[in-house]
């Protein structure tokens, strides 16, 4: 009797366990019932080129299979065409390239293996549309590909979970047949910050390629080299990193009343890429709310030199910084 009541409790354990991970969507209970367009997704810019896989001057320090495992779930890829063979890389091959099949791989095992996960591949094309479909079929990905009807609205992520239509596949070529719907344009999908940025200095919420009445945001946050386009890495510690990262990114979601979907960065592992996105998609529910309940604290008080002092220095002009990024001027006196 005693063996058949532990054996029972096991049992009980087991079934709640599976239904808490079926519940989950994107490793969230909360997102399942909202709209593909409605997330957050972190994503890699040039995914592909990676320390990892011995790309020269790389964007990433991980390779692909290892940024999905880390959370990553948009993955911007350039492919190109090599004497017939679809391959991915920067500007160059010399530099480091990979068959775009391997990389497709990858994508598969990871959906195999993690059956409440969506993924999204950003690609920048330099092969045509059936091109990549025939790559598709090699790696037994054709199954899991999710077409958007333009006159429906975006499925839930649990609609496409239950569906395992978990890859979502954009193209900046405007190529694809009529049995090739699930090969969307990217710009009619999609608006985008500018992607051409060096300095910290010279971010925006300005929009770049797409039309801003469009479903879906990149929000391009990374920076790279002005002449070769490579990323900055001592510089993508900074720019991951709170409050940073979030005062950007809800400046510009509030600025532009446009939720940000891709949050694309160099460098994923440094600084608080994973912890935004998270922020972000629990904000999502009221976006006046959410605002409004975000907290202004002081994080920095600096002398006219621009030095770090205590915010009790007296008989001096300092210069009190938020995390919002805003700036006031007091003068302490005794």
């Amino acid at each position: 009797l005693c063996m058949k009541m532990i054996n029972k409790f096991f049992l009980f354990i087991l079934f709640f366990c599976f239904l808490d991970v079926k519940s989950q969507c994107n490793g969230s209970f909360q997102l399942c019932d909202k709209k593909y367009n409605e997330v957050a997704f972190l994503t890699t810019h040039n995914a592909f080129n990676s320390s990892e896989d011995n790309f020269q001057f790389p964007n990433q320090t991980y390779n692909i299979l290892n940024q999905l495992n880390a959370g990553v779930r948009g993955l911007m890829i350039d492919v190109y065409d090599n004497n017939g063979t679809p391959m991915v890389y920067h500007s160059f091959s010399i530099l480091g390239s990979i068959p775009f099949q391997d990389i497709l791989n990858d994508i598969k095992s990871f959906l195999d293996l993690n059956t409440n996960e969506i993924v999204t591949l950003i690609l920048e094309c330099y092969i045509d549309a059936n091109s990549v479909e025939n790559v598709l079929q090699q790696s037994l990905l054709n199954n899991y590909l999710y077409s958007k009807d333009s006159q429906s609205n975006w499925a839930t992520l649990d609609e496409m979970i239950t569906s395992n239509k978990r890859l979502i596949i954009f193209s900046d070529q405007n190529d694809a047949s009529s049995s090739q719907s699930w090969y969307h344009y990217v710009w009619d999908y999609a608006v985008e910050t500018h992607f051409s940025v060096s300095d910290i200095n010279d971010f925006s919420c300005e929009y770049n390629r797409g039309d801003s009445i469009n479903d879906l945001f990149i929000f391009n946050h990374f920076l790279t080299d002005d002449l070769f386009g490579y990323g900055l890495y001592n510089e993508s510690l900074s720019v991951n990193s709170n409050p940073f990262f979030i005062n950007r990114v809800t400046s510009c979601w509030q600025s532009k009343n446009k939720f940000p979907n891709f949050l694309t960065v160099d460098f994923v592992e440094l600084g608080d890429a994973q912890t935004v996105v998270n922020q972000i998609n629990d904000m999502n529910t009221n976006i006046n709310e959410s605002f409004s309940s975000f907290e202004k604290i002081l994080i920095d008080v600096k002398d006219i030199l621009g030095r770090s002092i205590t915010s009790s220095s007296h008989n001096r002009v300092v210069f009190r910084i938020y995390n919002d990024g805003s700036v006031s001027k007091q003068l302490n006196v005794n």
